[in-house]
């Protein structure tokens, strides 16, 4: 449920300003398109729509959030017996969105208030599907004139189109058009009686037209697309604005293959008199679809110089580049709420925890009175009680989180942070109550840096690694402000474990600290794949042109291809033209995504 509250409430939140933007720049473009033939701006409107749908869904969506600020992407960290450990996601996203924390009791009632409001959209959409239905039904295709039918066979030879059905009706208050396989024009029993022949033709070439340009099946979607944005007043400008370039096309088109637009502007007003006009909302077309007769009388009597068609597909095209790159960028720097899970309440007790060697916590002899847990309850409520002292920011829980750093018993996912940090990653190996407290002392700031330091000569590896992992974490101070750590995180770069190894390459990376280089290039030989290629992510973000000779061996003779990925993707970033041999030859790599990736380096580079 929470996941799909989050989902709900990031649509929600960024529809509410991509709608927007989106809806400014169709009109910028429509406005640009207003000496072209409504055609193409009709259009920008339909693309309009489909994008102010498509580009908060891509946003909502965790895994597809797009990233503009950096080129590398989310890589996948596997253990040394092939399962998925964690996600290590390199784009550093907390620099292209705005991460804003609620509630779950909040975001549940908005889901559900939303969800309750989507229904009754639904509703209404199928009410106006049942009354279409309903009209079908009381079609009768008897006792059509012979004006009617000579006016259907022009139309028919005119517009080169078959298989179109005519029919009366008597529940029909104006001329319509639906079905997209066999269309159908019904013509109300009013049109039978007392109309000209010239009338009568201006009403059916018009529905003609919409069977033409297939508009039946563009209304349809566009009323299913607009259902989860029917809570936008933007929404309806947009569908109106759709509709009114919709009939000013169809009126071009009769114009130009049917009736002068002297004639044809004679007979809307005629058609007017005859006809009862329904409700605006419906899921089927008229000729009166609009409620913009006067205007479309103006248009047919005083026709603007317009453009070339060659113009306006130029024009438009122009235009749809720019609402997608522009969707693509919103997309891009987007609003994330996330959802704090309600921990149980902490229980304080008076001895912190303490974890050696990977066993159970056991209780310390000091005494400190900060939020924790004692040791008879689980991992999963040791990582909750991180969670709160994440939220609080309650420095005092600084050496409770430092005796938590070696328990590597697995949790369930959670997030915790709060609306001024956010980290990278999320999770590094595993969730686990080390890693929740590695978060929360991240969070903290300069109160607990001292204190990770400390921890990078623990005899315990998961402890060195935690404390590495959130050394690199901290925001909230500037890389040059960890110095300090530099010098051990050097050594912990020949660290036995494998996985303080990888810890220590990503804060180097995160610190960007030159003193680290050299070491750093070394480690590109290490005997884990995984090392290699954090050492390259490393040597990447420190932009280390002196790494440029021992990158491009790497990416030449490394088996691993996520490791030759990284080194492609490092030497474009450096951006050294000694590069360039190495690239060159990787393109004829064996891994689509390595000679991807070298292609982008080189143009990079170029």
């Amino acid at each position: 449920m929470t996941s799909i509250s989050e989902f709900v409430l990031n649509f929600l939140v960024n529809s509410a300003w991509q709608v927007a933007a989106i809806c400014a720049l169709a009109a910028l473009g429509t406005y640009l398109l207003k000496n072209c033939s409504a055609h193409y701006r009709y259009i920008v409107w339909i693309a309009a729509l489909g994008l102010c749908f498509v580009a908060p869904v891509i946003t909502a969506l965790p895994s597809t959030r797009l990233d503009v600020v950096s080129q590398s992407r989310p890589q996948q960290i596997i253990d040394d017996a092939g399962n998925d450990e964690a996600v290590v996601d390199h784009t550093r996203r907390r620099n292209s969105q705005v991460v804003v924390s609620t509630t779950q009791r909040n975001i549940q009632i908005i889901t559900v208030a939303y969800l309750l409001f989507l229904s009754l959209a639904a509703l209404r959409f199928v009410r106006l599907w049942i009354s279409k239905e309903r009209l079908r039904r009381s079609i009768s295709s008897d006792g059509l004139s012979q004006s009617a039918i000579a006016a259907m066979k022009r139309c028919t030879m005119l517009f080169g189109i078959e298989r179109v059905e005519l029919a009366r009706s008597p529940s029909a208050r104006v001329p319509y058009t639906l079905g997209v396989r066999r269309p159908l024009i019904v013509l109300p029993d009013s049109f039978y009686s007392d109309v000209d022949d010239e009338t009568l033709l201006s009403v059916i070439a018009h529905e003609m037209a919409h069977v033409r340009r297939r508009d039946f099946l563009a209304k349809l979607v566009c009323e299913l697309v607009s259902l989860p944005l029917a809570f936008h007043p933007l929404t309806f400008l947009i569908k109106r604005q759709i509709e009114r370039e919709r009939e000013l096309a169809c009126d071009e088109l009769v114009t130009r293959y049917v009736l002068s637009a002297e004639t044809y502007a004679r007979s809307l007003l005629r058609a007017a008199d005859l006809a009862v006009l329904p409700p605006p909302a419906a899921v089927m077309l008229s000729v009166f679809d609009g409620r913009m007769l006067e205007e479309r009388i103006q248009q047919l009597k005083h026709k603007r110089t317009t453009f070339s068609s060659w113009a306006g597909r130029l024009i438009t095209t122009g235009v749809l580049a720019t609402l997608c790159v522009a969707s693509l960028f919103g997309s891009a720097f987007s609003l994330t709420l996330r959802v704090h899970n309600t921990p149980i309440p902490p229980a304080v007790f008076n001895e912190p925890v303490v974890v050696r060697n990977n066993q159970d916590p056991v209780p310390a002899t000091k005494r400190v009175n900060s939020p924790a847990v004692s040791r008879d309850q689980g991992a999963q409520d040791l990582a909750l009680a991180a969670c709160e002292a994440t939220r609080s920011g309650d420095t005092e829980a600084v050496p409770s989180l430092i005796a938590m750093l070696g328990d590597e018993r697995k949790t369930e996912p959670l997030r915790c942070w709060n609306g001024r940090w956010s980290p990278a990653l999320e999770t590094f190996k595993h969730a686990s109550p080390g890693e929740q407290a590695a978060l929360a002392l991240a969070s903290m700031g300069r109160p607990a840096f001292a204190p990770l330091v400390n921890q990078l000569d623990n005899s315990n590896a998961a402890t060195r690694r935690n404390a590495a992992w959130a050394i690199g974490e901290f925001t909230n101070m500037l890389p040059d402000e960890r110095g300090a750590a530099v010098p051990q995180l050097i050594t912990l770069l020949s660290d036995a474990d494998a996985w303080v190894r990888m810890a220590a390459a990503r804060a180097i990376g995160e610190l960007r600290d030159k003193r680290a280089s050299d070491t750093l290039i070394a480690t590109l030989s290490d005997s884990d794949w995984r090392v290699r290629r954090l050492s390259a992510w490393a040597l990447n973000e420190m932009k280390e042109a002196k790494a440029v000779a021992a990158l491009g061996n790497l990416l030449l003779t490394d088996a691993r291809a996520e490791v030759r990925g990284a080194a492609a993707e490092a030497l474009g970033e450096i951006g050294n033209a000694g590069a360039l041999p190495s690239l060159q030859q990787a393109l004829n790599d064996s891994e689509s995504d390595v000679r991807a990736k070298a292609r982008w380096a080189i143009a990079e580079i170029n």
